[in-house]
Parts: structure tokens; sequence; C-alpha cells
């Protein structure tokens, strides 16, 4: 009877660990959502500000040229925009194919070539000392197509002084699933309520006056950026009319892969902002409650799975010797069988809200311990491994 005790204990004490932070931000963002978030106001070519548009690169030669070809036909005045090129010491054609474009196109595009690979992190860094007196640092992924008009909402949004910096969203047409729904719902309430610390790196703006360095062995620099800005008092935002598209990723091990990568990044992220949690209105408390999302709450989804199972193993005893199961005991694995069957038909992919929205909760919370582990045994993922599933092939 203690044994099963003991593990129904952790069990509910997990269960409650994950579900406050979560519930309380759930409830929080319907509150926020119901804000409006004012539109950036529309302005002349000339009252446009400066942008540097920076493009990290690493052997990026089957979709360099036509990330080029799509920012060169954003519409945004010529004069008051320059490109960037930052590349990692790729081992292919990327940086022949967009010096001859820069040539053909006319474009007097800059292009740093770093003589060793350090990841993207160290790319921004080494980039920003390379802004020169433009207004804007906008940052944007070789494989992200943008919308039109994209760079031009945001030099719009930046007409705006008290806003430090903006992202954008992939477009919904590209990627349907739970957990971009969720992604997307989270980070617009933060914005409306005051800013997200969450950003969209392969489309993302800042105020160049507001830019640090950032940790170069660590990756997550959209969002570590994004914090910068707005610890010295500008917000950060996220605007769903400022769209981009990717190829989907088809290969399930590059998917994954990715998914860790990204979440070790926000573990680390959150982490390093520990002491700003709960501090500072309503900033503080988003950033609080995500920051336990991203390093607290995986572990006792984790702690919670191992309980659940070592109290139904105890159960099972119990039954195996002639016991008889407490009140309690019948209710955890009553609750325990509903959550399964809830997670069996959201792996079906049969499109069941709770039950597509469960198993994004699982994995992705699972692959948040996974990067935190592998961080923990040394294996830091800041240089990011190149995509072969969402690219042409040349």
């Amino acid at each position: 009877m203690l044994e099963r005790l003991f593990f129904l204990t952790i069990q509910v004490g997990s269960t409650f660990a994950v579900l406050l932070p979560l519930g309380l931000h759930w409830i929080l963002n319907r509150s926020w959502y119901k804000e409006k978030l004012p539109s950036p106001a529309a302005c002349k070519d000339e009252d446009l500000p400066t942008l540097c548009v920076v493009i990290p690169t690493w052997n990026e030669e089957n979709v360099i040229q036509n990330k080029l070809e799509n920012l060169r036909l954003q519409r945004y005045p010529s004069n008051k925009m320059r490109f960037l090129l930052i590349d990692s010491a790729s081992t292919d054609k990327t940086v022949e194919i967009a010096k001859n474009w820069n040539l053909s196109n006319k474009q007097n595009m800059d292009i740093i070539d770093m003589p060793v690979r350090l990841g993207k992190s160290a790319a921004i860094n080494r980039a920003i000392p390379e802004i020169g007196e433009s207004e804007v640092f906008v940052m944007t992924d070789a494989e992200a197509i943008l919308e039109e008009g994209a760079l031009r909402r945001i030099g719009r949004w930046m007409k705006d002084p008290a806003i430090g910096g903006v992202c954008g969203t992939i477009n919904n047409e590209t990627e349907d699933s739970a957990y971009r729904y969720w992604y997307n719902w989270f980070r617009t309430g933060e914005s409306r309520a005051d800013s997200t610390p969450i950003f969209e790196g392969s489309i993302a703006a800042y105020r160049t006056e507001a830019l640090e360095p950032i940790d170069a062995t660590a990756n997550a620099d959209d969002s570590q950026l994004a914090v910068i800005v707005r610890n010295k008092g500008l917000r950060t935002i996220s605007d769903q009319s400022i769209r981009f598209s990717e190829t989907p990723l088809t290969n399930q091990k590059e998917l994954h892969h990715r998914t860790v990568r990204r979440g070790q990044g926000l573990t680390r992220h959150f982490w390093r902002n520990k002491d700003k949690w709960f501090r500072n209105g309503r900033w503080g408390t988003i950033l609080g409650l995500n920051g336990l999302q991203h390093t607290l709450t995986p572990w006792f989804v984790l702690l919670g799975i191992l309980a659940g199972l070592a109290h139904a193993g105890t159960v099972v005893l119990v039954g195996w010797f002639g016991g008889e199961p407490m009140i309690w005991d019948r209710a955890m694995l009553l609750l325990d069988a509903l959550v399964l069957a809830s997670l069996g038909l959201g792996i079906t992919g049969l499109r069941i809200p709770f039950c597509a929205s469960a198993v994004a909760f699982l994995v992705q919370n699972l692959r948040l311990v996974q990067g935190m582990v592998m961080l923990w045994f040394g294996r830091s993922l800041h240089q990011w491994e190149q995509s072969k599933s969402n690219r042409p092939i040349s």
C-alpha cells in the first residue's frame, strides 16, 4: 500500500506541476488575446527606415538564388535597403552563386565569408558590426520565402519608436499542426499583452540601436536578440501578417533533430534569463511562464510518466496477490486510460483537437528533455545541420 501511495503522490504532484503553469498561461493568454495589437501606420517610401537584410548561410547552394531573388522583388525602396550575406565557411557553391547573382543584378550586396564554421549565433555576432548606419537589422533564413510586402510591413512597424523587434510567422498552408496552432496563439497573445520572448528567426527584425552581441555558443539567436531588445524597454512582437513559406521536411529524422535543436536553444535561452522571471509586470510573467514550461515542465512530464507506470505496476501486483486497489488507484488508472486513448487517437492523425494537442505536447516535452540531456553530456547543437529533404537537388 505504501508503494502505491508513494507513486500515486508523485504522479499527482507531477500532474499539478505540469498543468499549473500551462493552465495559468492559457487563462492569461485568453485575456491578453482580447486586447488589440496596434497596426503599423502606413507611410510614404521616404519615411521608411533603412534596413540591413542579413542572410546567414552554410551550404545553401540549392536555395540561395531563389532567396536572393525573393528579397530583390520585395516592395521596398532600393535606396533604403541593403543586403548582407554572412557565410559560415560553406564547402559548396553558395558564395559563388551569391557573388554571380550580386554582379548580374547590381545589388552591391556585401558578402562576408567566415573562415571557419562556428554556428549561426556566431555569424550573427559577426554581422552586427557590419550593419553600419542602417536603422533596422533584418535577419532571414535562406530557405524562407517571404510573402509580398513582408519587408515593407517590418519597416512600417519600426516607424513606431516603442517597437524594438518584430518577427513573422510561417504560412499556414506550409505547416498545419497542433503545435504550430498553439505556438502562434501564445505568441500573438503575448504580443498583445506586452512582448513575446520567442521569435521566429526565418524572418525577424530588430532596432539596431538596441542590439548587443549574443551567446555565440548557443542557438535561439532570434529569441536571444528579442529578449535583449525587450529588456531595454522596447516591445518585441510577433505579427501574423508578416508571412513566409518553407518547404516542409519530409525526413522524420531531420524533423526530430531540428525540433530537439530548437528546444535545446530555447531551454538555454530561458534558463539564462531566470533572474527576470515573474518580475517587471506582464513581461516578467510572460518570461517566467515560458521559462518554466521550457526548463522544468518537461522533467515533470517525464517524472509523471515514470510514476504512472510504476503506480500501474504496483496496482497490478496488488491484484495479483489478492489485494484490493483503493478508489484513488482506480481513479488514477481511469485517468491514465483516458490520456492513453487520447494519445492513441492523436497518433492516428485524426483531426480531434484535444488528441492532436496532447500528442504535440508530449512529443515537444520529451524532445526538450532530450535536448537538455544532450547538453549535460557536452553535446551543444548550436551549429545547425543541413536539412536535405526540404531543399531541391541541384
